[in-house]
C-alpha cells in the first residue's frame, strides 16, 4: 500500500519559511535506515541555511498534492582557488528523495531545477563529493581531469559545467564553507 498513490502530482518550488522544518523532517525520513546519516544531513542543511554562502534560490523542494515535502536539494557556494585567481562555484550540499518515490526520476528533476537556477544566477560550475554513480548519470565528470581538487588532495570529486564553451572555466582547490561536513 503506497500512501502517496500511483499518480501523485509532484510540484517543485522554492522554500518558504513555513517549509523550513518540514523540509528538515523530510530529509530525516529519507535517511530513516541510518539515523546517524539523517541527523548529520539535517544538521548540515540547518547550519548551511544560516551561512553567508546560503542562497534561498538554490534550495528546491518537491511537494506532493497534500503539501508534504517529499524531496529536497540544496546547493551552496564554494570557492575554487587556482594559483592566480579565485572562482566561485556551487556544491551539492544535500539531495534527498522520500524512499517511496525513489526510481521515479524525482532526484533528477530536483537537480535539473536547481542547476537551471544556478545558471540563471550566473554560476557555471557545480561540484559534488558524494553519490558518484548517481551524479555521473546526470552528466557530472571526474573533477581532477578539469584541474579541480579538494584540499584533502586525492578525495574523489565530480564536476559539471552548466555553460557550454566556458572561456575561463573555474578550477583550483575547492574550499567548502564551514558546516559543509
Amino acid at each position: 500500500s503506497n500512501p502517496y498513490g500511483g499518480h501523485m502530482q509532484i510540484y517543485l518550488s522554492t522554500l518558504t519559511e513555513l517549509d523550513y522544518d518540514k523540509s528538515l523532517n523530510s530529509i530525516e525520513e529519507s535517511f530513516d535506515d541510518n539515523p546517524e546519516t539523517s541527523w548529520q544531513a539535517r544538521a548540515k542543511v540547518k547550519h548551511l541555511r544560516k551561512s553567508p554562502c546560503y542562497n534561498f534560490e538554490l534550495e528546491v523542494i518537491a511537494k506532493n498534492e497534500n503539501n508534504d515535502v517529499v524531496g529536497h536539494v540544496l546547493l551552496i557556494e564554494v570557492e575554487m582557488n587556482s594559483d592566480d585567481k579565485t572562482y566561485y562555484g556551487l556544491a551539492i550540499a544535500s539531495l534527498s528523495v522520500h524512499p517511496e518515490l525513489r526510481g521515479q526520476k524525482l532526484g533528477r528533476g530536483l537537480v535539473q531545477a536547481v542547476e537551471e537556477r544556478a545558471k540563471a544566477q550566473e554560476y557555471s560550475t557545480v561540484v559534488v563529493d558524494h553519490c558518484f554513480d548517481y551524479f555521473e548519470k546526470l552528466g557530472y565528470q571526474n573533477a581532477a581531469e578539469h584541474d579541480i581538487k579538494l584540499e584533502s588532495g586525492d578525495a574523489p570529486l565530480l564536476v559539471k559545467y552548466l555553460w557550454d564553451n566556458l572561456t575561463d572555466a573555474p578550477h583550483g582547490i575547492v574550499k567548502f564553507p564551514e558546516h559543509f561536513y
